[in-house]
């Protein structure tokens, strides 16, 4: 029910006038719409955590507070079993302990999907998370739950969606007051779904 409720924001959510977020949000919606129901699920991914997973309760709990807290209740239910993992490139050091991020629906999610990528990303409190890109694919981050800012540009509070054209670099400062998190989606090919990576710079 997760990627129902996610697909439900990203269906009727405003996109803020802006003509390429609505672009993306509708073809997220139609995408998501072809991937339910789902019943693929992927046996051989085991759930693990990373040191950041100590903070998702907490970000859980700040997620219940906002709109977006039935996308958050539907997340909770199947925490236990999410494989998180740190990327497809070399990690910073200063991110071993502060980022994580697990992929749910994808090449290599929970559930297969070689059209898109959803998956949610965890900040421990006044964690950097560093330049990186994602070549050939277009990115959304919706705000479950704290307070960032993307390239020094603006502060995103949660229910905020923030548009990552194919290989921009960004980098996400986060609030030192609580832990932040993300959902995130992948589009493009299926090519570079299926290759998709992060390449920090």
């Amino acid at each position: 029910m997760f990627l129902h409720a996610l697909k439900r924001w990203y269906k009727i959510k405003s996109s803020g006038g802006s003509e390429e977020i609505r672009r993306h949000m509708s073809q997220v919606d139609n995408l998501l719409k072809k991937e339910l129901p789902m019943d693929t699920v992927n046996v051989d991914i085991n759930p693990s955590d990373k040191p950041a997973c100590k903070y998702l309760q907490s970000a859980a709990d700040n997620g219940l507070k906002h709109e977006t807290r039935y996308i958050v209740t539907h997340l909770q239910k199947f925490t236990s079993i999410l494989h998180w993992q740190y990327g497809y490139g070399k990690l910073p050091e200063d991110m071993k302990e502060n980022y994580a991020y697990s992929e749910i629906l994808g090449p290599r999610g929970l559930i297969k999907s070689s059209d898109i990528a959803v998956g949610i990303v965890l900040l421990a409190p006044a964690a950097f998370y560093h330049y990186h890109e994602h070549p050939d694919l277009t990115e959304s981050y919706l705000n479950l739950s704290g307070y960032f800012s993307q390239n020094d540009q603006a502060v995103y509070p949660p229910e905020s969606i923030v548009l990552n054209k194919p290989g921009k670099s960004h980098k996400i400062t986060n609030d030192s007051s609580q832990p932040l998190l993300l959902a995130y989606i992948w589009t493009g090919s299926k090519e570079a779904i299926s290759e998709s990576r992060m390449v920090f710079d």
